[in-house]
């Protein structure tokens, strides 16, 4: 699981409940970023499904909304790798093809020499962002690390190298001064230079990505503190009677929510409980503390029983409601977006279908109302 809110500044954290309320994505423009040339995506609402076949642009379109939520796009950018299934260790380049390589997927059919652009807006529509990706001239000297042979003659000392290329991020919010971030090579590795962030609430859940037990436990614990966390457990509850109580308790000195089972002597790590009970609880506190924010989940049935789908599709969305979350969420399967069917009947004002296309030339992405999805599902039409 990736979390941008863990970058954000403490007067970020400190935004009034009513200013973070105030936005909701209601439209992404991409230009040149992964399998995307261009793209425009409009009428974007609370709960947005997301649907294609393989290579056909989901992840990349998830990925332009999460990179674009904080200004720390390049760390980011790493970690992403990991949802790839890339690994998550990058070598310290030390010259500039290698340089360029580290970048050069995140430009469509890698024209590096092109710069990428994505912008999110919303209601109001002055409460903004947007991230652009380029390469600039005035780079200035980088540095091979220390213990790589810098010349002919075997010197292993440091050397300054200005032909290096140079990346720069640039994320810009409205009504705030732009923030630029130029990855650099030093002998201790990657540095960034970034002096502030102010970033939209944003988590992305995949099935690729590692969710840590403490951070379950800290987002339960400001709920907790709200009397909310109250909210969480009657979600479990529903869909899994035998889950009695919950709390945060250590495990190997690590601080993780413990669940009480009925029949059983001990509480127990959630984790061990389920890996599916584990993950909608992880979901359900997420929602609780990013209010006014954006959840990214992708592939939602992802460790779920088909026949829980239906129950999980209402809390989901009613807990969207109740925290004013904003939902972008992607599946193969043909159960999950049946399960739909209940609580999309009467709100489909809140829902929007994404249907991902890969073309001859990139990926497109058209967006369909929640209408037309309440349709094709009572006319059991393939929406996939």
């Amino acid at each position: 699981m990736l979390d941008k809110r863990q970058f954000g500044s403490q007067r970020n954290r400190n935004i009034s409940r009513s200013e973070r309320d105030a936005f909701m994505i209601e439209q992404v423009n991409i230009t040149n970023f992964r399998c995307f040339k261009h793209l425009e995506v409009e009428d974007l609402k609370r709960i947005n499904l997301l649907v294609g076949e393989n290579s056909s642009g989901k992840s990349a379109f998830l990925e332009s909304i999460f990179i674009s939520s904080g200004s720390l796009a390049p760390n980011v950018v790493f970690q992403m790798r990991g949802l790839r299934k890339m690994g998550n260790q990058i070598v310290v380049p030390v010259d500039a093809p290698s340089y360029r390589g580290i970048w050069e997927d995140l430009f469509f059919n890698f024209q590096q020499e092109k710069k990428i652009s994505i912008k999110a807006s919303g209601n109001p529509s002055s409460d903004s962002r947007s991230l652009s990706i380029q390469y600039v001239a005035d780079a200035g000297p980088q540095e091979l690390p220390f213990g790589k042979q810098s010349s002919a003659s075997g010197d292993n000392s440091q050397q300054q190298v200005g032909g290096m290329p140079q990346i720069e991020f640039t994320w810009k919010r409205a009504n705030f001064p732009e923030t630029k971030a130029k990855p650099r090579v030093s002998p201790t590795g990657w540095q960034f230079d970034v002096s502030r962030v102010d970033l939209f609430p944003c988590v992305w859940f995949s099935p690729g990505a590692t969710e840590t037990p403490d951070e379950n436990a800290k987002r339960f614990s400001e709920l907790d503190k709200t009397g909310e966390a109250s909210t969480v457990l009657e979600v479990l509850k529903k869909e899994f009677p035998f889950i009695l109580d919950l709390s945060i308790d250590y495990h190997a000195g690590i601080p993780m929510m413990f669940a009480k089972v009925q029949g059983k002597p001990k509480k127990m790590p959630v984790p061990l409980v389920s890996d599916g009970i584990n993950r909608l609880l992880g979901i359900a506190v997420a929602l609780g503390n990013f209010r006014g924010g954006t959840i990214l989940i992708d592939q939602l049935e992802d460790g779920f029983h088909h026949r829980l789908l239906p129950s999980i599709w209402k809390s989901l969305y009613l807990l969207a409601k109740e925290f004013n979350v904003q939902l972008f969420v992607s599946t193969h399967s043909a159960e999950c977006i049946a399960a739909m069917k209940p609580i999309l009947n009467g709100n489909e004002e809140d829902f929007r279908l994404l249907r991902a296309t890969r073309e001859e030339v990139g990926c497109t992405v058209d967006s369909l109302p929640g209408k037309y999805l309440d349709s094709a599902l009572e006319q059991n039409f393939e929406v996939r």
